[in-house]
């Protein structure tokens, strides 16, 4: 059973998410070729700016590594292109914003919006106008009215894995059905990408997320998504988390990508 990467792991990964020319996944039968064409998926949470929260940023500091990001030479590609394959070259990345905290609204507003970045909104209905902690629907809304595209995170944000089938089988399949119609009926858009909370799933999960629809999903993990599907575990897709704590392996890792011939 997988249950995903811990968001605090040490990002020992700079050497091995294939920029050495090492296929992902240990697939075989590619030519290196294949490997130029890729994105490096990133996450991002909340905004408040809590020194003590590891994945809380202030704007000024998520600003400022995005403005690292971009002149380091990176493009900033929407999550719908990386789906379709339109990846050009090594130098792209794609901004996820997980969970749909309130401070999201004020990030896209003053931090992505200036800088053209369309983000990819990962959100679980359960807490979306019922909590402090999130946006409500009319925002979600109006943030999807601008082109803002929305992705499914489960329904009450639970680990969508192997040991929650075994024992509310009920609960699992609500968190991957339920997460989905209810984010399509907040959105009006169909939402055809999973990403697992908290990076949790299992071959079920995946197998699951497959036939309620989507036609993708993420997990946490690392790696490059490839313009080449063959390369690419559709329901597994890595991506990764953005920390105080990681930021400076993050840094290192996109700085050898951009160093590469």
């Amino acid at each position: 059973m997988n249950q995903g990467p811990s968001l605090e792991r040490p990002l020992s990964f700079v050497e091995s998410v294939g920029i050495n020319g090492i296929a992902p996944s240990g697939r075989q039968g590619f030519a290196p070729s294949d490997l130029s064409d890729r994105v490096l998926v990133l996450c991002w949470h909340t905004f408040l700016g809590a020194p003590d929260i590891n994945t809380d940023l202030s704007l000024a500091k998520f600003g400022a590594q995005l403005d690292t990001i971009k002149a380091l030479g990176y493009r900033f590609i929407t999550i719908d292109r990386v789906l379709a394959g339109d990846i050009s070259g090594r130098m792209n990345i794609a901004v996820t914003i997980d969970d749909g905290h309130r401070t999201v609204p004020r990030a896209i507003e003053r931090v992505l919006v200036p800088r053209g970045i369309v983000p990819t909104l990962f959100v679980y209905p359960a807490v979306l106008g019922t909590t402090d902690f999130s946006m409500s629907d009319t925002v979600l809304a109006q943030l999807v009215a601008t082109g803002i595209p929305v992705g499914a995170h489960g329904y009450h944000h639970l680990y969508v894995n192997e040991a929650l089938f075994r024992s509310q089988p009920e609960v699992f399949m609500k968190e991957i059905y339920k997460s989905k119609a209810r984010a399509e009926g907040l959105s009006g858009r169909f939402v055809l990408v999973y990403a697992y909370p908290y990076g949790s799933y299992s071959p079920r999960t995946e197998d699951e997320v497959e036939k309620a629809g989507f036609a993708a999903a993420f997990a946490v993990k690392p790696g490059f998504v490839y313009a080449n599907p063959g390369l690419n575990d559709t329901f597994a897709l890595p991506r990764l988390v953005v920390t105080h704590d990681n930021w400076a392996d993050i840094l290192q890792l996109l700085q050898r990508n951009a160093a590469l011939p």
